[in-house]
């Protein structure tokens, strides 16, 4: 009885032990300090000013990465936060909460400097629709974490997520972007490719989330959920096929549509390695803390990156 009592409780110290090996891993620490968003939001924002000749202002990509960088860390923040105690965790939750002084600490210093970023470099019309967009963010905060609840009636917070970065990223270029077919048809295919990055990552942490009484797209319709691979598939062809007919908008079309296949690859239930796979993590114990695997999800970020490639053979 004893002996199984001391393999039960090493098991339970195992969970609760963060893996050393993967926190060194460069991916997980980009998406542990909230770093990723903001990089994929300025080069999405380099791609669009490049492929609709734009002139970037590098004010606003300052504020962008700023905003961006702000808002991930206080829903962090946030999500950590309102975990209890003995409930199951993520990596990036646990290293939050460990760092919790560090953590505020920052959130105020960038609150400063993005908001001096902004009085200093940003136009009117610029400052309106972003503050527009900054304002919904915070709906979505208090939406998503004191009335999380809602979502059981309304399970469209991936969505929202989605369309909120892409909205953001684009505002950054107003007064200037213009308004055509080709333009509209571009922000619609990043909303979209955005919005299937946030339900690839509640389809695989559906258990977690379940776990600590969330709701996602992934708990409420768990069957909906498992055709997001034939989705990023169908948005593949779809732009590339945009790429074809608009040869001038190609470049923003063709990051898209290799950020989606990337994606289709992520959601494949298991590579070569057998290291990534769509079956749920199950919990041996829902009351303990258990530190999940958070690189497939740091990953899911960084192939939204493709528009660096341009970036770089154009620094070139």
């Amino acid at each position: 009885m004893k002996t199984e009592q001391a393999v039960s409780q090493g098991h339970d110290v195992a969970l609760r032990t963060p893996r050393t090996g993967q926190r060194a891993v460069p991916i997980v620490w980009l998406n542990l300090v909230c770093l990723d968003a903001p990089l994929v939001a300025v080069a999405w924002l380099w791609i669009f000013a490049r492929t609709f000749r734009v002139p970037l202002q590098i004010g606003n990509a300052v504020a962008l990465f700023l905003t961006a960088w702000l808002i991930y860390l206080a829903d962090r923040f946030v999500d950590s936060s309102s975990l209890k105690p003995n409930s199951p965790h993520s990596l990036r939750q646990d290293f939050c909460r460990r760092h919790r002084v560090v953590w505020i600490a920052s959130v105020a210093l960038i609150v400063g400097f993005d908001a001096y970023v902004i009085w200093r470099t940003t136009a009117v019309q610029t400052f309106v629709a972003g503050a527009v967009v900054g304002i919904l963010a915070l709906i979505y905060l208090v939406v998503n974490h004191p009335l999380g609840l809602v979502w059981r009636s309304l399970p469209a917070k991936e969505l929202a997520i989605g369309t909120l970065f892409a909205a953001g990223t684009i505002v950054a270029l107003l007064p200037r972007v213009p308004l055509t077919p080709e333009c509209a048809l571009a922000a619609v295919s990043f909303a979209a490719l955005c919005s299937l990055n946030c339900i690839s990552i509640a389809r695989w942490e559906c258990e977690l989330d379940r776990a600590q009484r969330k709701v996602s797209i992934a708990t409420r319709h768990p069957r909906a959920v498992q055709y997001i691979g034939r989705i990023c598939v169908f948005l593949t062809l779809a732009v590339f096929a945009a790429a074809i007919v608009f040869r001038s908008e190609a470049p923003i079309f063709v990051c898209i549509g290799v950020s989606a296949l990337l994606l289709t690859w992520l959601n494949a239930p298991e590579n070569k390695e057998g290291r990534f796979t769509n079956r749920p993590r199950r919990f041996v114990n829902r009351r303990s803390l258990a530190v999940g695997d958070d690189s497939r999800t740091a990953l899911a970020d960084l192939v939204l990156l493709t528009p660096l490639v341009l970036l770089i053979v154009a620094a070139l």
